[in-house]
């Protein structure tokens, strides 16, 4: 009679493959696209905002301006200027 054992590491990560299984698929849902876009949202907007909230708090804004609308301009600006740099590192990688 022989007695086998046979250890593998392929159950531990099914195992993580399946916890993700038995939550129900709206939260799945939004842990897959809601949670990048707060990221997103945090990262990008907010700074703008509260820049926005600053300048209005110490009246450095344009008469009849509001905070949403400066918030707009300044994201606006800020993909503006990451498009241009990408822009730059394009030609400069086609250039070589």
């Amino acid at each position: 009679m022989d007695i086998r054992i046979i250890v593998s590491a392929a159950p531990a990560r099914s195992a993580r493959e399946r916890a993700s299984a038995y939550l129900p698929w709206p939260v799945r849902l939004v842990l897959k696209l809601g949670l990048p876009a707060f990221v997103l949202f945090m990262v990008f907007v907010l700074p703008n905002y509260l820049d926005c909230r600053t300048r209005h708090g110490s009246g450095q804004f344009f008469h009849g301006m509001t905070v949403a609308a400066c918030t707009r301009q300044t994201v606006s600006g800020q993909i503006d200027e990451t498009h241009k740099r990408f822009e730059d590192i394009a030609r400069a990688i086609g250039a070589r």
